[in-house]
């Protein structure tokens, strides 16, 4: 299953977005319990009853500093592998966990108590296991909730969250947290994709990483050139501008760009991607893809049957623009590589 963090730091999952808060009302935990505990002032209870919160909190509300009865913290020399297991008194579907991190920094002795690599656990009321998250990042010093988007999931009783690593490289001799809350669902949010290009005759692929509780639904468009107008993509060719579409209604956009008159004229097509999840919609930045007529002989550039000044004028037109016809050497870019190249040819009188 794939966990989507939505935090101030990528983690080893797959991540997306900051700071995306719950579209419905924070769901806080019945009860709690810990492996260890460090005293009664410092009880995990501190982590679900909103202590250090101001009343009516939302996930970009600030934890107060470290004092006591405001935090769980665990019992010295206990950190790595310890764990906390909130509960519910009722089934629940969950698609999101915030967490506010431990608030020792500038505080403790030894300040370095926050989490900074961590696993949950989702489990049912039988305690089977109805999905595990693991290797998730934190990140010391941030004062609002950070917050991890995942797949939803019914029938959740509890969540059990194991320390895997916490601040300077596990320096300190406890660990904890200052508050917990979990979401039924995340708005979907949509990355941009990335432009690229592609010859004439070739294909180019545009990847969606979504942000937000899955599952997802997904709807590519392009824009038409002549109208200005965003079209649904769909399975096929769409004869007007030469293109074919493949995977037009999942995360991967596949664009063959045909060879015949219909998109002749054509330089480039703006695409996007609309993503939808249970509680909210998304469409993404417009990724622009290009059509490069890599040409196997650069001399004729413009094609007329001839090779004299008017290839350059039509090269050097291009090359200024910085357009992908210009990158007669195929490695990418259009530089001072690519003036070369064209007038070797150009000089050579033709390639063949």
């Amino acid at each position: 299953m794939i966990l989507r963090a939505v935090s101030v730091l990528s983690a080893a999952m797959t991540l997306s977005g900051m700071n995306n808060r719950a579209d419905a009302q924070l769901i806080r935990p019945d009860s709690a319990t810990a492996t260890s505990e460090f005293s009664g002032s410092y009880l995990v209870t501190n982590a679900i009853n909103g202590s250090g919160l101001p009343p009516g909190f939302t996930p970009e509300s600030e934890h107060a500093t470290y004092v006591a009865g405001n935090h769980w913290t665990t019992r010295s020399g206990q950190t790595i592998g310890q764990s906390a297991t909130f509960s519910f008194a009722t089934p629940k579907t969950l698609g999101g966990f915030h967490m506010w991190g431990h608030r020792s920094n500038g505080v403790a002795s030894n300040p370095y108590y926050a989490v900074t690599r961590f696993d949950l656990v989702l489990r049912d009321g039988a305690g089977s296991v109805l999905a595990t998250h693991a290797n998730l990042v934190g990140v010391p010093g941030v004062l609002s909730a950070q917050t991890y988007a995942f797949d939803m999931i019914a029938g959740v009783r509890s969540v059990q969250f194991i320390v895997r690593a916490t601040n300077n490289n596990n320096a300190s001799p406890y660990t904890g947290l200052a508050e917990v809350a979990f979401a039924t669902c995340l708005a979907a949010t949509a990355s941009a994709p990335s432009s690229t290009a592609t010859c004439k005759g070739g294909s180019a692929v545009f990847e969606m990483t979504p942000g937000g509780s899955g599952p997802f639904a997904y709807r590519w468009q392009f824009e038409d050139p002549s109208t200005g107008s965003w079209l649904d993509a769909t399975e096929g060719e769409y004869e007007p501008l030469g293109l074919t579409f493949g995977g037009a209604d999942t995360a991967s956009l596949v664009v063959l760009a045909s060879t015949a008159e219909g998109n002749s004229q054509i330089e480039s097509v703006r695409v996007r991607c609309a993503v939808t999840n249970a509680c909210g919609a998304a469409t993404s930045q417009p990724a622009t893809l290009s059509l490069c007529a890599c040409l196997a002989c650069p001399a004729d550039f413009n094609q007329d049957g001839g090779i004299d000044g008017s290839d350059v004028d039509a090269y050097f037109f291009r090359w200024e623009s910085g357009h992908c016809d210009a990158d007669v050497n195929g490695d990418g870019g259009v530089d001072g590589a690519d003036v070369d190249t064209f007038f070797a040819s150009w000089e050579a009188g033709g390639c063949g």
